[in-house]
């Protein structure tokens, strides 16, 4: 069991809109909370044991923050905190996998579901008042009975497969650690990433959900679209580092692909005239899948569970192993 001083002092901030903290204050009586806006931590950081953190850079902040022991991030991905010697500050770094993984999840049915149904198509018609836009018996299909591949099997992954045993679809899940023993509730079969190529042409969809590390940029590449199932459909909710995103563009313009959902891109913003916007059979989300009404709640409820773990020594959840990146 972790050798820990318990927490006096920490400081929350989490975004630009007030945070309810009377759950914080009433569960734990001996800790003071300071609430602040993204842009004043570096004025408050100074005095905290603790932070619950949108987004941290450790070079502007954590030079500031003798006393840090922990810090607890709202998202999952942790690349903008682990860098600049994270390491060898001794901080304990959590994340807030799962928070969003829901919402997440709805968002890739949601974009998987378009492209089954002609949504695209159907929307610009609209916009043009046009009935007849070239959808029908020989465009759309139907989700059931088709094969999802998830490429790492995190909080997301799992969701999105719980909520595709609905439709009777398939699904093969693609993680980095071993693959033996049974499979997680409704995957139905786990393989090594470095399996992934041998199963990439058993796809009707590939959802990436991969985090940004060092092992992880480009994955997906000219290569690696050239091993897809013809038609299939691709799908990124990760961190746009791990598309290139030209060898993409080449894939669905040769045909290879039948479409790509992207919530990431690389890099973020899209600038204005890069050629993806243009791409075919492509739908663009603008980092939105992971904005949920419940996001404040969640965050908090995560939180909670972490310091009474903290203050009784325990071992906390959503651990980051520094050196992996998530």
């Amino acid at each position: 069991m972790p050798n820990r001083q318990p927490l006096q002092r920490v400081l929350v901030a989490i975004g630009s809109q007030p945070v309810d903290t009377s759950g914080l204050t009433a569960r734990f009586p001996e800790i003071e909370f300071d609430v602040v806006g993204p842009d004043a931590v570096n004025d408050h950081i100074a005095e905290a044991d603790a932070a619950l953190i949108g987004w941290v850079s450790p070079s502007e902040t954590l030079d500031k923050a003798p006393r840090l022991k922990w810090i607890q991030t709202a998202g999952a991905g942790v690349e903008r905190v682990v860098g600049d010697g994270f390491a060898d500050r001794g901080i304990l770094l959590t994340n807030g996998s799962g928070v969003m993984a829901p919402s997440m999840a709805e968002h890739v049915i949601g974009l998987m579901l378009a492209f089954a149904r002609g949504l695209p198509a159907l929307m610009q018609g609209q916009q043009r008042q046009s009935w007849k836009n070239g959808v029908g018996m020989d465009t759309v299909f139907e989700l059931g009975g088709q094969t999802v591949l998830l490429v790492g099997l995190g909080d997301i992954a799992l969701a999105t497969a719980e909520r595709l045993q609905a439709f009777g679809m398939t699904v093969i899940g693609v993680r980095r650690s071993d693959a033996s023993g049974n499979p997680p509730a409704h995957v139905d079969r786990v393989v090594s990433i470095a399996d992934l190529d041998a199963v990439l042409g058993e796809a009707d969809h590939v959802i990436s959900s991969l985090p940004h590390t060092s092992e992880t940029q480009g994955v997906f590449d000219r290569d690696r679209f050239a091993r897809f199932k013809d038609r299939a459909y691709f799908y990124n909710l990760g961190r746009g580092t791990s598309v290139v995103q030209a060898d993409l563009i080449g894939a669905l313009e040769s045909g290879k692909l039948g479409g790509a959902g992207l919530d990431v891109t690389d890099p973020e913003p899209l600038p204005e005239g890069d050629p993806l916007w243009d791409a075919p059979n492509v739908i663009i989300t603008a980092h939105t899948a992971g904005a949920t009404p419940h996001f404040q709640e969640r965050v908090l409820a995560l939180f909670v569970e972490n310091i009474a773990r903290y203050q009784s020594g325990e071992d906390l959840v959503n651990v980051v192993d520094i050196e992996r990146g998530y």
